[in-house]
């Protein structure tokens, strides 16, 4: 991340002796300031400065000759800070060793000298590397977004910047408020010419959305974001670099400790298990033909931190025979309503689990333990997968306490 190298200083030299200097400071300083302290012909910065380098050095000269250990030895910073002095003739230089606080404001004293100044507000400059790969800097906060996802969206909105949204896609669903927006097309497939015509400063791209549509955005000069989260850390990670290059770093904060407590308190749970305590789970997420989540999902992660076993061998999203499902016995079934697109909510592959005559010998089914989990939460990669964790924890071990 870039920082703005300011701050503000102020300078208040009280009574005799030599006079402090402080860390930080280069800039723009006010150069209206008492030197009538006994011994001191210069300061820099001045009191009172303002807009002053955050790494900038202190100094103080004067004009008799001075201890210098006695010197080094009475100064002192609030807040403090470490650093190294460095004398030249009756010159004394401070240089500290990392750079002060942004928007603070420090008192620097020797003796009964004493001055004052402020850090200026930390400026919006960021640099950060993209799930996509590329390295993008962005100088100005995003007034206007344009979100390609559904799980984008989710997160802008999460971060308090609902307002800042201008386009969304047709399944942008959630919240309620993401409706109104204005609409650039669907996921695969999102209108260029409307999202340049609504002018953002920022598009927020995802896995999924065509890299011939990601690569055109760049080609009309436009800031664009890529996030891919591929479990749930990594969606912890880019709600906190959405809150980076939007400004909201404290609220992604807050949100991400949020959803980390959530998931770990589930995790904590299931830690007692026994290996014949985590039932076998399947999630079916179609049935025409039969569709399952595998190794690598963010379902088979859910499955596995509710405290289950997936009963799917394979990897990723694969279809699998009727006679298969059978074969693997599952003890759970989990079936989607909708299909995290935001579609109607329909109950179509828990219709047919439970009405199909070949499955009724398959545990899950013939003890009541087919279930219906929203799609949307469970397969986009936002602020709700914590919310999928605790339903599908709840599914898989009812008779623990929740």
């Amino acid at each position: 991340m870039i920082r703005v190298n300011k701050i503000i200083i102020a300078l208040a030299v009280l009574l005799l002796l030599f006079i402090p200097f402080y860390l930080l400071s280069c800039g723009y300083i006010d150069e209206d300031i008492n030197q009538s302290s006994q011994g001191l012909a210069a300061v820099s910065p001045q009191n009172e400065a303002i807009d002053v380098c955050i790494a900038t050095k202190i100094s103080a000269t004067f004009s008799d000759t001075v201890n210098h250990p006695s010197v080094e030895e009475a100064f002192f910073s609030e807040p403090s800070a470490e650093g190294m002095f460095y004398w030249s003739g009756n010159t004394m230089t401070f240089v500290p060793s990392t750079n002060l606080v942004y928007n603070t404001t420090y008192t620097i004293n020797i003796k009964e000298d004493s001055w004052h100044f402020k850090t200026a507000k930390k400026g919006f400059s960021v640099t950060i590397i993209d799930d996509l790969g590329c390295s993008i800097t962005i100088t100005e906060k995003p007034e206007r977004i344009i979100s390609l996802a559904p799980s984008n969206t989710e997160i802008l909105f999460a971060l308090g910047l609902g307002d800042k949204v201008v386009g969304v896609t047709e399944y942008c669903n959630y919240p309620p408020e993401a409706k109104e927006k204005n609409k650039v097309g669907d996921y695969s497939t999102p209108n260029i010419e409307r999202v340049i015509d609504l002018e953002p400063d920022l598009v927020l791209v995802a896995h999924g959305n065509p890299i011939g549509t990601v690569e055109a955005l760049k080609g009309f000069n436009l800031t664009v974001v890529g996030l891919k989260s591929d479990n749930l850390d990594e969606i912890l990670y880019d709600m906190r670099l959405v809150g980076e290059i939007t400004g909201q770093s404290d609220n992604a904060a807050v949100l991400v400790a949020d959803m980390a407590q959530r998931i770990e308190v589930t995790e904590e749970r299931m830690s007692e298990l026994k290996g014949g305590e985590k039932p076998t789970v399947l999630h079916i997420i179609w049935h025409d033909p039969i569709w399952v989540a595998g190794k690598g999902t963010f379902e088979d992660e859910l499955i596995r931190k509710s405290g289950g076993v997936n009963g799917a061998s394979v990897t990723g999203y694969k279809a699998i025979s009727l006679e298969k499902v059978i074969e693997m016995n599952p003890e759970v079934i989990i079936t989607p309503s909708g299909t995290g697109m935001g579609f109607a909510k329909t109950n179509y592959t828990y219709e047919y689990i439970i009405g199909e005559p070949r499955l009724r010998s398959v545990d899950a089914v013939s003890d009541n333990r087919v279930y219906v989990i929203d799609a949307d939460i469970v397969c986009r990669a936002g602020p709700r997968i914590a919310d999928a964790l605790e339903e599908m924890a709840k599914m898989i071990h009812p008779e623990l306490y929740w």
